[in-house]
């Protein structure tokens, strides 16, 4: 229950990232529609929203399509439909969190490594074919021998041991790191955690 809520937080924060001039109503009608379960995929790029009468909807289904890089609503022909195509209806809204939070819940392999290093730090990783995300905390205000907080999130979508080599505190090491299978939730909630402490 706990990680669903976390997960939820996590695509509404992106969905008012990506549409910041939309107003509270919208916001709150697109998440009622997710939180009811409304949105259900029919394929790869088509999905049914179960219409809502409390949040004005006239039909009981809407046709939501991706393609060429856009979404298309079938209230798009209703008579509000041109002001909404113009527009995000809140209907694609629900589509969207639903695409990201299907994406949360997908399998990654992953590794944290996480170090506090007095002056330099740096991190190699020796395999090109995983990607790495670097967050980076100052810890101290000490100009000539600063303190961070470092963490890799190295993550691939095929099971892997990886090299790397780092410096931290003044040594040099090289490990194997065993990149261990999750979802990628996880890494999202790692790298925020990581960003907020």
């Amino acid at each position: 229950m706990e990680t669903e809520k976390n997960m939820e937080k996590i695509v509404i924060r992106e969905l008012g990232r990506k549409f910041p001039r939309k107003t509270n109503s919208w916001l709150r009608r697109a998440i009622t529609r997710f939180r009811e379960n409304s949105v259900s995929q029919l394929n790869e790029n088509t999905w049914i929203v179960k219409g809502n009468p409390r949040l004005g909807d006239k039909y009981p289904n809407y046709m939501v399509r991706f393609k060429d890089g856009r979404y298309y609503c079938t209230c798009f022909e209703s008579s509000w439909g041109s002001r909404r195509k113009s527009d995000v209806c809140t209907h694609v809204a629900a589509v969207i969190l639903y695409r990201e939070y299907s994406r949360l819940m997908e399998p990654i392999y992953a590794a944290v490594i996480s170090m506090e290093c007095l002056g330099d730090y740096y991190l190699d990783v020796l395999d090109s074919e995983v990607n790495v995300i670097k967050q980076v905390k100052t810890l101290n205000n000490n100009n000539i021998m600063p303190k961070y907080r470092v963490t890799y999130i190295i993550t691939s979508n095929d099971p892997k041991t990886t090299k790397i080599r780092y410096v931290c505190n003044e040594e040099i090491k090289e490990e194997e790191v065993v990149l261990s299978l999750t979802k990628k939730y996880v890494i999202e909630t790692t790298r925020d955690q990581a960003n907020y402490e």
